[in-house]
């Protein structure tokens, strides 16, 4: 019998992949990787746990709320079909999904990432900035814009469709291999809040890495 303890990390981190597809695939070992239905966001993550054999989730939200019922919860792999949960006097029995049937399982192979064309350090401030602009302008676009030349990377918040739309920008330091200008929608942009290095590449894929963890995270850019 395998058990595995969740840390607060891993749980934080599954809860986030949680609002990227609502079911997942575990592999064993240590990576857990996610891929939204549209296959354009993908995470990949990888803890200090090591899950003993693959499993399938069809409601990750659900099975991360069942987990916090319990104090120092443990994840006890006796069977192929189903995971005992186990914490003091509690105990619960969550059966897995067939992944086969009902669910969208991120590729185990890594991302062949073309290369950065803008790259620059993005803070857990200034990405809660440009949520909250967003939100409050009504502003779904997000373009990174860089000059060849210039170190200065500037991150504007627009509406693509309404050329008379209120505009939000950052600017942050980085380097460029050129003038560009590359959109993505900042509903896209699901990461877990932290620090990040991104890169940008023409080829319309941008990475993101988490400046603490293990974790790093691929977006698709709007053609």
């Amino acid at each position: 019998m395998s058990k595995v303890t969740l840390s607060k990390t891993t749980l934080d981190v599954l809860k986030n992949f949680a609002t990227i597809n609502s079911s997942i695939v575990f592999r064993q070992g240590s990576t857990v990787r996610t891929i939204s239905n549209a296959e354009n966001i993908l995470a990949k993550y990888t803890g200090e746990e090591i899950f003993p054999t693959d499993f399938a989730i069809y409601d990750l939200s659900q099975f991360l709320m069942g987990i916090s019922l319990f104090n120092d919860p443990q994840l006890e792999f006796t069977s192929k079909d189903y995971v005992n949960i186990k914490g003091g006097r509690q105990s619960a029995k969550y059966y897995f999904s067939d992944p086969e049937i009902t669910l969208k399982s991120a590729p185990e192979r890594n991302v062949n990432f073309p290369g950065a064309d803008i790259q620059f350090n993005l803070t857990a401030d200034d990405l809660l900035s440009l949520r909250k602009a967003s939100a409050v302008y009504g502003l779904p676009d997000l373009t990174i814009y860089s000059e060849e030349g210039l170190g200065d990377i500037k991150i504007i918040l627009r509406d693509k469709e309404n050329d008379t739309s209120n505009t939000y920008d950052i600017t942050v330091s980085g380097d460029c291999t050129g003038t560009y200008s590359l959109d993505l929608k900042i509903d896209n942009i699901r990461v877990l809040p932290g620090d990040y290095t991104v890169k940008v590449s023409k080829s319309l894929i941008s990475e993101w890495k988490h400046s603490t963890i293990n974790l790093t995270y691929y977006v698709a850019l709007e053609p």
